[in-house]
């Protein structure tokens, strides 16, 4: 009898689950996967991670004097990306490494190392030699 009872129990749940969305049946289910999946990819999109190329545009658009450089632009210097993805507070950063040009000697000298949130809200400083990270007003 038990057996019956849940046997029956289950068909009734299912004709029930089935009649979800307009009693379309299996098509139902492939309909409320849609939509998760819609609600899903809405959700991803709300948290806009630039690409790497875009986080490094915005990062030449930097006041120096935010970075504690000298000068009125970032184009005074070299910019390059190391890592695109290290963590920090939970947000995926990219790794920057500014360089001032010495045009007469031909050299390079490294000047700073930061860290910029993928989605542009934080930016951090970083001293490689002891990872230590200082966020920065920007």
């Amino acid at each position: 009898m038990r057996k019956i009872c849940a046997l029956l129990s289950g068909c009734l749940l299912l004709f029930t689950l089935g009649g979800c969305g307009g009693g379309e049946g299996p098509t139902s289910s492939i309909t409320l996967a849609e939509s998760a999946q819609s609600q899903l990819e809405a959700a991803a999109s709300e948290l806009e991670v630039m690409t790497v190329e875009e986080t490094v545009e915005y990062f030449k658009r930097l006041s120096p004097q935010v970075l504690g450089l000298e000068g009125k632009t970032l184009a005074e210097y070299e910019v390059f990306h190391n890592q695109a993805s290290i963590p920090v507070n939970g947000l995926p950063c990219l790794e920057i490494s500014v360089y001032h040009l010495d045009e007469d000697a031909h050299t390079n000298e490294a000047v700073g190392t930061y860290l910029l949130a993928r989605d542009g809200t934080a930016l951090y400083q970083l001293e490689p030699e002891t990872d230590k990270i200082t966020p920065l007003e920007f």
